[in-house]
């Protein structure tokens, strides 16, 4: 049974303050004169691997200036694979409220979906669909002009409402938009182009399948790492980052030479984590190497540069924050807060996180997928074992309630869990508050 309080109540019992946006402190209105807007997203990228986050092999100069000239959060948190954490930066809920979570349909649930006869849409689409806002149909009905390119998922450009994109058809990953940054940037310069010739805001979704497998990077960065020590498969990846970070360089500097970057904001996070050595804690796990990433964003002028090691940030922020600054008005029923909002940031106490089982088991029930849960509040992090063990994707997904101090231990390789049962309950507590704010 759902505890009586009101929405209100519960986000500030568990440390997000209302949805809306504090009066000091956010982005200004920008109504009038609405700035570009483009979202950089990276896919499958460990947290650490950045020359800014102390990385000591990753070349990653462009993202380097872009995170110097921006306001940075290093604790940023994700889901831990593809499709649900799209579908967070899409709707701005937690995959449980949203009702994606994993990257495709088990069979039983296939089976169940079919039977149902959803006529027009697949069933990842339909249920994506039914959610309040969906970030991209909320900006082009503001009038922004809006691109899709790369990684979507089991959706169309169309369907989620962008006025344009490169994935036509549904697909698993994105179809023709994985096109871009491997073989091309000419469709985001083409679509910027356009766009400034109608005089129309514009918002690009920029999520290359980089440094996403396959890892092939072109000599010239592979050449970068090796008879370094490293293996292969590290040499490979590493040359993957620098890639995808020229990608970065090459839009911001088309940005300047259309004397575009003061008027255009850059948001930046990965979609989840990595390891180089596809080993233990990294893609699909709960763990920092699957669930963390560093997240920006670039206003210049607008936005004081300032590095922040200690707040948290989460997926769920971006929907919030785009729309406040398009000026576009929000549903009352997001979770996430402005990022630019610094006093609320600086004020939140707990982000959440939800890993499921790569399929789905059944559209409609989360717990039917839930392998665990994870609350980090403050520095300490809660794992919790959900109903579902995992399956031959998760290889370390824990059996047993898992507790770090992140501050001292920030790999997770000491849990607490025996020692401090009280603190053990009381993140448990505040955990299912926010399952329960599902609406």
């Amino acid at each position: 049974m759902k505890p009586f309080l009101t929405l209100a109540a519960l986000l500030l019992l568990i440390g997000f303050p209302p949805c809306g946006h504090a009066a000091d402190g956010g982005a200004e209105d920008n109504a009038a004169t609405p700035p570009n807007i483009i979202l950089i997203l990276s896919d499958d990228q460990g947290f650490n691997d950045y020359g800014f986050m102390g990385h000591q092999v990753a070349r990653t100069p462009n993202l380097d200036r872009m995170a110097a000239q921006s306001l940075l959060y290093t604790r940023g948190y994700v889901m831990p694979v593809c499709s649900p954490s799209l579908a967070c930066l899409l709707t701005g809920k937690l995959p449980h409220a949203h009702g994606i979570t994993g990257n495709d349909l088990g069979k039983s649930a296939a089976s169940s979906a079919q039977a149902t006869g959803m006529k027009g849409r697949s069933p990842l689409s339909h249920q994506l669909l039914g959610n309040s806002v969906i970030l991209p149909k909320a900006l082009s009905e503001a009038g922004y002009l809006t691109f899709q390119t790369g990684k979507l998922w089991n959706v169309t450009a169309a369907e989620v409402g962008f006025t344009s994109g490169m994935t036509n058809t549904e697909g698993r990953h994105g179809g023709a938009g994985l096109d871009i940054g491997r073989k091309t940037m000419q469709p985001v310069f083409d679509f910027i182009a356009d766009a400034q010739s109608r005089k129309k805001p514009f918002f690009v979704w920029y999520a290359p399948m980089m440094p996403h497998q396959p890892h092939n990077p072109p000599k010239e960065y592979l050449s970068h790492y090796q008879g370094k020590g490293m293996s292969p498969k590290a040499e490979t990846y590493f040359a993957m980052v620098e890639w995808f970070d020229h990608t970065c360089g090459e839009l911001d500097a088309y940005l300047t030479e259309q004397r575009l970057q003061e008027n255009t904001v850059i948001i930046y996070l990965a979609d989840n984590g990595w390891d180089p050595e596809q080993g233990n804690r990294a893609k699909l796990s709960p763990y920092e190497l699957g669930i963390r990433t560093p997240m920006f964003v670039r206003w210049p002028g607008k936005v004081a540069p300032q590095r922040d090691d200690e707040t948290l940030a989460s997926i769920i922020d971006f929907v919030p924050s785009v729309l406040k600054i398009a000026g576009v008005k929000g549903p009352s029923d997001l979770p996430g807060l402005d990022l630019l909002d610094r006093p609320a940031m600086t004020a939140r106490k707990s982000v959440f996180v939800e890993a499921y089982t790569h399929d789905i088991a059944e559209l409609g029930k989360p717990e039917r997928s839930l392998v665990s849960r994870v609350i980090i509040k403050g520095w300490s992090k809660l794992i919790e074992p959900g109903p579902v063990g995992p399956d031959k994707a998760y290889t370390s997904a824990p059996k047993t309630v898992e507790l770090y101090d992140l501050q001292a231990d920030p790999l997770e390789t000491k849990n607490l869990a025996g020692d401090r049962a009280a603190e053990v309950e009381r993140l448990r507590a505040l955990q299912q508050a926010a399952w329960n704010l599902q609406p």
